[in-house]
């Protein structure tokens, strides 16, 4: 039996799906339930030999899969684990209820002490998209590049090709403004498949938050252009209000080519290498329940992710000597995978009341005008995606980059957990039950709003390992958080500059104010004190979906490199790694547009090594 607080947790996410069920039937028809949207063009018939088998539909994936499959005489194979999106994942409101999902693979990061305390199990959520689209299925949408300096950073690491000057057209090639592009120079794309624009629904509250910043000197900027530092409204993956994925983007136009297969729950349990040549020839996959083996012409390409990637490529043979040899795994190349994993620090627990009434977002505020706008204009509440509404860039003084750079990312969500009672966000994040009931539960109804916190750059490293030689268990994450203690003070500083936005005068006329319930895991400390904030960032602090370097990217003089500058696996030949994982350090972003532009660029390098690059004038 469900006892009271179960029964309302259930009845609030029941509430949200089947509001949104009906009024699909009820603005759209029966076609809004139409699940088979054309992806799945196999058959009985499925070749034993492709040019290229590509591992994984998601961010990267689903871009080699369009691009590749432009050559007409290539045959290319696509093979994706989970299956498609829903109907409820093209609304960006819901975004957080899409944590707990099958949309999710719904890893989690080991045990460790020192962090994670306010989490289920101590084990922080470790959000990865399952299905054609991957990550982008399930993110909420944020459109940020990153800084010109981060790509010449790689550049200088080594990596040639990787400049801020030689990616930016591929950025441009990816992306679809909707919007003037107000640089110097032009920096945005207007012809590309990935729709970008500002969410075209403004709380009055967001209006607070950037004149709050307005009024601490920070001007509004296109953090995607000349400059990062001030604030801006939200820049998103939307068309039209809703959710713009990777498949919609790239796969939609094009799966009915007749030399693109794409193969849906299908696993990919290995990639087949040749001992003596070091060659990769293909890939086993499970479909079906059956074991099928996809040979390559050409090149197989993972692009499964910063944690499968990895386990894939040490499933194969290819990875540190000593720990696939524990895992009775045959070495063929000894390669530091999966030793370092960069990640995006993030706290998500600051939230403040106003005295305005109706102006936040909250599930219990939905209705048919709501969703008319959405369905009928693409506007309206249900356009922003999880209540995230705009980004503020700082650079704080615990920086030590002399480069014009922010180090912190403030994100403003013009809700809370309270929000939506505790269903989506709090499961979401994992967060338990003790603190929802002490800190937000007595707030459900009222207005109010959360300011993130996000480090671009930490410190702190992790790392990913296999648990055996079983391709479907999941690898081991082991995030390492909070490891370097810069990471804590300069999310400290994150945290007062916070509450140097709520001390305006735009936002003590809305009597804006933190609610300052101590979390049941710092109750020993009190509120506001530097004690207290580390306390509150051990107990929730977490990742924000951006793993990378786990198949990092460098030149052969990098002892911790696992592919080229030309994203080819070394040691193996006919072998690359496309995804975030590849990423040498962390971006003054998020991971998504960046992604994009990889592989982009990637379809570029296979092209250009096949001899077809120069036929197509691929950069115009």
């Amino acid at each position: 039996m469900l006892n009271t607080r179960e029964a309302r947790r259930c009845w609030q996410t029941r509430k949200v799906v089947v509001f949104w069920l009906v009024l699909t039937v009820v603005l759209n028809g029966k076609n809004g339930f139409c699940w088979d949207n054309g992806f799945e063009n196999y058959d009985s018939r499925l070749l034993k030999t492709y040019d290229f088998v590509i591992v994984g539909g998601g961010n990267a994936g689903a871009v080699l899969a369009s691009r590749l499959s432009e050559i007409p005489q290539w045959n290319i194979l696509l093979i994706e684990a989970g299956g498609r999106d829903n109907l409820l994942s093209d609304v960006p409101l819901f975004a957080a209820y899409l944590q707990s999902t099958a949309l999710n693979w719904n890893f989690r990061a080991e045990k460790q002490n020192g962090y994670c305390e306010g989490i289920e199990h101590f084990r922080c959520a470790m959000p990865k998209g399952k299905g054609l689209g991957g990550s982008t299925i399930i993110n909420y949408m944020i459109y940020n590049r990153g800084n010109s300096a981060d790509f010449d950073g790689w550049e200088a690491a080594g990596n040639e090709g990787w400049s801020y000057r030689e990616v930016l057209p591929y950025f441009k090639k990816s992306e679809h403004v909707t919007f003037k592009d107000t640089n110097q120079t032009p920096k945005r794309g207007k012809k590309g498949p990935v729709n970008v624009e500002y969410v075209p629904y403004r709380s009055s509250l967001v209006h607070a938050f950037v004149e709050a910043n307005k009024q601490l000197g920070r001007n509004i900027v296109d953090y995607n252009g000349d400059s990062q530092i001030g604030v801006d409204y939200l820049q998103a993956t939307i068309r039209r209000g809703r959710r713009v994925t990777s498949a919609s983007a790239y796969l939609n136009s094009v799966s009915t080519r007749p030399n693109l297969t794409i193969l849906t729950n299908a696993r990919a349990t290995r990639v087949i290498i040749n001992p003596d040549t070091k060659t990769a020839s293909g890939v086993e996959y499970l479909w079906q329940k059956r074991k099928y083996t996809a040979r390559v012409r050409k090149e197989v390409i993972l692009s499964a992710g910063s944690f499968q990637s990895p386990q894939l490529l040490m499933l194969s043979g290819i990875g540190p000597k000593q720990h696939l040899e524990e895992h009775g795994i045959r070495v063929l190349v000894d390669l530091p995978v999966g030793k370092t994993m960069h990640d995006h620090l993030a706290l998500l627990s600051l939230t403040f009341l106003t005295n305005t009434t109706k102006q936040s977002f909250d599930t219990d505020r939905l209705g048919i005008p709501e969703a008319t706008d959405y369905f009928k204009f693409g506007k309206g509440v249900l356009t922003v995606p999880g209540a995230l509404e705009a980004l503020a860039f700082i650079k704080s003084n615990v920086s030590n980059d002399v480069r014009d750079v922010p180090d912190v990312e403030l994100l403003f969500i013009g809700g809370s957990p309270a929000s939506d009672h505790g269903t989506g966000a709090l499961r979401g994040n994992a967060w338990k039950q003790e603190i929802y009931d002490t800190v937000y539960k007595p707030h459900e109804g009222k207005d109010q709003f959360t300011i993130a916190v996000m480090l671009f750059h930490p410190k702190s490293k992790g790392y990913i390992r296999l648990k055996d030689g079983n391709p479907l268990h999941w690898p081991l994450i082991y995030s390492n958080l909070l490891d370097d203690r810069e990471d804590i003070k300069t999310m400290i500083e994150g945290i007062k500059e916070t509450l140097r936005i709520i001390d305006t005068p735009v936002m003590k006329a809305i009597g804006a104010r933190i609610i300052d319930t101590p979390l049941p895991t710092c109750a020993m400390h009190r509120f506001g004190t530097d004690d207290y904030w580390e306390c509150l960032i051990r107990s929730l602090a977490t990742t924000l979906h951006h793993q990378i370097s786990t198949c990092r990217m460098g030149p052969p003089s990098d002892p911790e490199a696992v592919v080229s500058p030309k994203l080819r696996v070394y040691g193996v030949k006919r072998l690359r790694v496309v995804d975030a994982s590849i990423m040498p350090s962390t971006i003054t972003g998020h991971t998504q547009a960046a992604v994009y532009m990889i592989a982009e660029k990637a379809s570029d390098i296979i092209k250009d090594r096949w001899n077809w690059g120069q036929k197509l004038n691929l950069q115009d």
